[in-house]
This record gives structure tokens, C-alpha cells and sequence, in this order.
């Protein structure tokens, strides 16, 4: 077997685990969801209001950067880092303000803020 093609079928390889794993990483959720992106070293949208009960979905839409979402006031530690297309998910039962911050970037300013409701 010529070696570009040994190559190529490890790479398929990989992906095909990564995608695995991500599908694993990414439980599905009972009750209402909300999103959020990063793209451009920003939460999109930076501020998101959502009803009690509800699970925000952070998606990397980077091309090559990873993030996190780290509840930093509530005196959480840093959340784990996800890549580009990867997600990570919160599920908020309580009203309040909850502000978050992207523990590699937040000196350049890449913070959000979930609003819950009842």
C-alpha cells in the first residue's frame, strides 16, 4: 500500500474519532436550549437572557482558536478548553446574572453574561 494512502486512511482515522468523542462530549438535553458562538475572540451574543430551566450552548466557530467559559465571579475554577467545532454546555435552573469570561483571552476582553428569568 503506497504510503500517501496509508497516510490519508490514519487521517480519516482521527477524524472519525474525534467526531466520536464530540458526539459523546455533546449530551443531549431535555428541556430549552439557547446558543452562543465564539467567533473573533467574542461571545455571540455577548449578553443572553433565558428562562429558568434553560441549557446555553457555547459553540466554537473559530477556524483554528480554542475558548473556554469560565463563571470566574462565582469563584468557579477555569472551565476546560474547546476547540473549533467543538461545544460546552450549562444548564441554568436558578435566576440571577451569571458573567463568564474566557480564561486565555480575557485580558482582551472576550466576556459574556447569562441572564435567567423564572
Amino acid at each position: 500500500m503506497p504510503h500517501s494512502l496509508l497516510f490519508a486512511l490514519s487521517l480519516l482515522g482521527v477524524a472519525l474519532m474525534q467526531s466520536a468523542l464530540a458526539e459523546e462530549a455533546a449530551p443531549a438535553t431535555d428541556g430549552p436550549t439557547a446558543q452562543v458562538i465564539t467567533l473573533d475572540y467574542k461571545f455571540q451574543p455577548p449578553e443572553i437572557t433565558v428562562q429558568a430551566g434553560t441549557t446555553v450552548i457555547w459553540e466554537n466557530q473559530e477556524s483554528r482558536q480554542y475558548h473556554s467559559v469560565w463563571f470566574k465571579e462565582a469563584g468557579e475554577e477555569p472551565g476546560q478548553y474547546f476547540f473549533p467545532g467543538e461545544t460546552v454546555q450549562r444548564t441554568f435552573d436558578q435566576p440571577g446574572a451569571y458573567p463568564y469570561v474566557c480564561e486565555p483571552h480575557e485580558d482582551r476582553g472576550m466576556k459574556g453574561v447569562v441572564h435567567v428569568v423564572e
